[in-house]
């Protein structure tokens, strides 16, 4: 069943096309990875789809109801939530205090509970360390901790934009393996990477971004055995 779907989106920074006529949808359930180059199009997407950009042209239905106009922490209170780029965790809070904020406007407590028990089961890291002001915590403690706040609001789609950014081996491997993770618990992922071999192998399906237009399609062990991605993006001639 269709959760997400854009049809025929084009997004504008003044004069320039950042985003041309695009078109793809998100299943419920799946990981769905949107790779390419830098400038061509994945973070403008995902503030489109987040509200925090709107369309000069297009639709983006969610659930079968028309977001395109909707303000973004609406879109949240719907079920969408998005970890950024730069993981933008609030540095002068604790991670407890970071956490508190992703569930913002949440009354239920008691299922705010169980929510903070599910982040601290996926980053035990960020239990040991719940009393720890973010801005000191190193950069994959920060993402997890972007991670983790998005999930506080209980999220049907997670828009995860470059989560392996900026760092160390066994910190990326650790990340994508929780956001394999949180799918199989139910949430369905929708994931900006620039490492295109970890975001086409943990992909259902994936789309490749060229100058703001969607080039290939496909699943991602397809992409993957693709020779023209594997020389453009997998650095294989």
């Amino acid at each position: 069943m269709t959760l997400l779907e854009l049809k025929n989106v084009s997004v504008r920074y003044g004069r320039i096309e950042a985003i041309h006529d695009m078109s793809f949808s998100v299943e419920k359930g799946e990981i769905v990875s949107l790779i390419g180059a830098n400038g061509a199009g994945k973070s403008t997407t995902m503030k489109t789809i987040s509200g925090l950009l709107n369309p000069s042209s297009g639709t983006i239905h969610f659930d079968g109801e028309d977001i395109t106009g909707l303000k973004a922490h609406l879109r949240v209170m719907r079920g969408i939530s998005q970890a950024p780029e730069g993981r933008g965790v609030f540095p002068g809070m604790t991670v407890l205090e970071n956490l508190d904020m992703g569930a913002f406007g949440r009354k239920d407590r008691s299922g705010m509970k169980a929510d903070f028990d599910r982040v601290f089961s996926l980053f035990p890291r960020l239990a040991e360390r719940r009393s720890q002001v973010g801005g000191t915590m190193s950069g994959g403690e920060q993402q997890m901790l972007a991670i983790g706040r998005a999930l506080m609001s209980q999220p049907r789609l997670l828009l995860l934009d470059e989560p392996s950014m900026g760092l160390a081996p066994q910190f990326i491997k650790q990340i994508f393996s929780i956001i394999t993770e949180i799918n199989e618990q139910g949430t369905t992922v929708l994931l900006v990477e620039q490492n295109a071999n970890q975001a086409l192998a943990r992909a259902h399906r994936a789309f490749v971004l060229e100058t703001g237009s969607i080039t290939h399609s496909g699943t991602g062990r397809e992409l993957l055995a693709n020779p023209a991605i594997k020389e453009a993006y997998l650095g294989v001639g």
